[in-house]
């Protein structure tokens, strides 16, 4: 029974994609797949919402964006779909939209992240979820 939590998993992913903070032309086809290829390898059928993810925030790092006249003005929402483990660390960080400009800062910020373990049936599982990033080079 574990096909219906991929499909939900599917659809989930890439409603996120589309949805309003991203439009749906910069929607990254390519990471998307490779992220539900890496999910399937893993195992991991269940997602979770990103205010569920964000209320089990352990440790959140903000991304640094180079400020300089060299680097053009850039602002844009990144999104970026990730695993948290059993014992909360991030695995297998892909920014799914973005500014190609500002995805690197928030890749390496929230690989420093982590989280509470998210516990079903009292046991402690690996997630997928995503989380948009709204950010300014201004």
């Amino acid at each position: 029974m574990k096909a219906p939590h991929l499909i939900l998993l599917s659809v989930l992913l890439v409603a996120r994609a589309g949805g309003e903070s991203a439009p749906p032309q910069q929607f990254d086809q390519v990471t998307s797949r490779e992220f539900l290829k890496q999910l399937l390898q893993d195992g991991v059928y269940y997602f979770i919402s990103s205010k569920v993810a964000e209320s089990l925030t352990i440790r959140r790092v903000e991304p640094v964006l180079a400020h300089s006249d060299i680097v053009p003005r850039v602002s844009g929402t990144v999104v970026v779909a990730f695993e948290i483990t059993k014992d909360g660390k991030v695995r297998h960080a892909m920014t799914v939209s973005g500014p190609k400009l500002l995805q690197a800062s928030v890749l390496a910020a929230i690989r420093q992240w982590r989280f509470k373990p998210y516990m079903l049936r009292d046991e402690p599982i690996t997630v997928a979820t995503s989380i948009s990033f709204t950010l300014s080079n201004f």
